[in-house]
């Protein structure tokens, strides 16, 4: 009974942990509920792989379970992030059709950089494949897990939620000023932005300078 306790215990606090540190990156409730969705579908999964290799729960387990939240939140969170600084075109009125143009500019941004975590996570444990010890073989067999439900989650069923019904801020402003504020985090954080970053961040400011209105005495018939 202890035992269980203290599992879900650690659980929690790992799950508010990664609620908080989302929600502070994207500044946004309903993506960081997706993220944290996505995450503790990972640790559903483990659970089912664990029965599946017949592994007996203990402390390595349990261990491996909190490590896994805290390792499949970096496959979403960068997906999560992409969507919301991706500005959709003009032409998209649809909300429908501005969800969808942003989730595949989030996996085409994002994916490789996904893809290329999950692979060099499993080559620095492949080495652990071969190993006789309970401890090594309870690792890999948990790890390997986490990153094949980690990177599916957040390559594949994220993007997909994203799509049906992600967010889509229809107000211009409120939408420059998050994106605004996440850059402004990330160099709080010492965070380098990216090329994609900088170029929706200074579109997005040429269109608000463009569209601020004339001041008061100086329109067309004044001029004139």
């Amino acid at each position: 009974m202890v035992f269980v306790q203290e599992t879900a215990l650690s659980v929690g606090l790992s799950v508010m942990a990664v609620f908080f540190v989302v929600l502070f990156i994207t500044g946004s409730a309903p993506v960081t509920l997706l993220v944290v969705l996505a995450v503790l579908l990972v640790d559903l999964y483990l659970l089912a792989l664990i029965d599946f290799w017949d592994l007996t729960m203990n402390n390595i387990i349990v261990v491996n379970l909190v490590i896994g939240l805290g390792l499949s939140v970096d496959y979403s969170a960068h997906i999560a992030h992409t969507y919301l600084i991706v500005k959709p075109p003009k032409e998209l009125t649809e909300a429908s059709d501005k969800r969808m143009f942003k989730a595949r500019v989030a996996v085409s941004s994002m994916g490789s950089s996904v893809i290329h975590g999950g692979i060099s996570t499993f080559l620095a444990i492949s080495v652990l494949s071969a190993a006789k010890s309970y401890i090594f073989e309870v690792f890999f067999k948990l790890w390997f897990g986490i990153i094949v439900f980690g990177m599916s989650n957040g390559f594949i069923l994220l993007p997909i939620i994203f799509s049906l019904i992600g967010p889509v801020s229809e107000d211009e402003e409120k939408e420059f000023e998050l994106v605004r504020r996440n850059t402004r985090r990330k160099s709080q954080l010492g965070i380098e932005l990216s090329e994609n970053d900088k170029k929706t961040l200074a579109d997005m400011e040429n269109n608000n300078s463009s569209a601020a209105p004339a001041p008061p005495g100086l329109d067309k018939s004044a001029s004139e």
